[in-house]
């Protein structure tokens, strides 16, 4: 404002004594949006929250889509995850002779000791899921990177698109568990899905659902079963990897998986 004329004839200007408001005002509306966001963090989804983490870490590390077991795989019980390095590859399927011969020049590539290993670890497992009746949806194979347990993620093991482990599905991972103590292979969990996309849910993409899916069968190795979180790693494919085209329903079923991997003894994760 402009105050009475000064002795030059010409007016003068004073302090504006109300320019503290524009201060107070900025301070306000900081306070405003500070507490905004600690609101948000304070009702944040858990899951959600989780899964940013992981694909922060995922960003800047160099094996996208493994949780690395330094770091503790508990500790991403849910998170989203990127997609692997594995590219999606729509193989039609193969007959079983086929496959059994794969399996065994795959397996041949292993040392005997190792191989021998991986085949009595093999007859454990396939031995006690058995005794519980809980076969079904199970397969196994010695392959060169290892022993692979395969269990379809059907409706008894997970619900649809859902990561939360269904009562049958906790009995798998204990019983599986029950063998993998008495052993000192590392382990990598790989959830892989089909290729349909994701409607409704907290996830939304197919690489974020099977990587806390993955993370959610190894937490429960960790939390539950007692293994050492130094030989976990959880990964998420995805759609990647399908094991048969995803035409079918029947085929699709058989892509939404979680896949254990026993490497051979002496082998690290990558």
């Amino acid at each position: 404002m402009k105050s009475r004329l000064a002795d030059g004839g010409e007016e003068a200007e004073v302090e504006n004594s109300e320019r503290w408001l524009l201060t107070y005002a900025d301070m306000i509306t900081l306070l405003l949006a500070l507490f905004i966001v600690l609101f948000a963090v304070s009702t944040i989804n858990t899951k959600k929250f989780e899964a940013l983490a992981l694909g922060f870490q995922q960003s800047f590390s160099p094996n996208p889509g493994v949780l690395p077991s330094s770091n503790g795989v508990e500790q991403y019980d849910s998170l989203t995850p990127t997609a692997g390095p594995r590219q999606v590859q729509q193989s039609p399927s193969i007959s079983s002779s086929v496959k059994q011969q794969a399996e065994q020049s795959a397996a041949s590539s292993l040392s005997s000791s190792s191989e021998k290993q991986l085949s009595s670890v093999d007859q454990k497992i396939e031995k006690a899921i058995v005794a519980k009746g809980l076969q079904a949806g199970l397969s196994t194979s010695v392959q060169s990177r290892g022993l692979v347990v395969q269990v379809l993620t059907n409706q008894v093991f997970f619900a649809s698109d859902s990561a939360d482990l269904e009562q049958q599905g906790e009995e798998v991972v204990d019983t599986i568990a029950s063998v993998l103590k008495s052993t000192s292979n590392m382990i990598d969990i790989e959830g892989y899905t089909d290729n349909q996309a994701i409607t409704g849910g907290p996830y939304t993409t197919n690489e974020e659902l099977s990587a806390v899916r993955a993370a959610s069968v190894a937490s429960r190795l960790i939390d539950d079963d007692g293994l050492d979180p130094d030989r976990l790693a959880a990964t998420g494919f995805g759609a990647s990897d399908p094991v048969a085209p995803n035409d079918t329903p029947a085929d699709r079923a058989l892509n939404r998986r979680i896949d254990f991997v026993i490497l051979a003894p002496g082998a690290t994760q990558p």
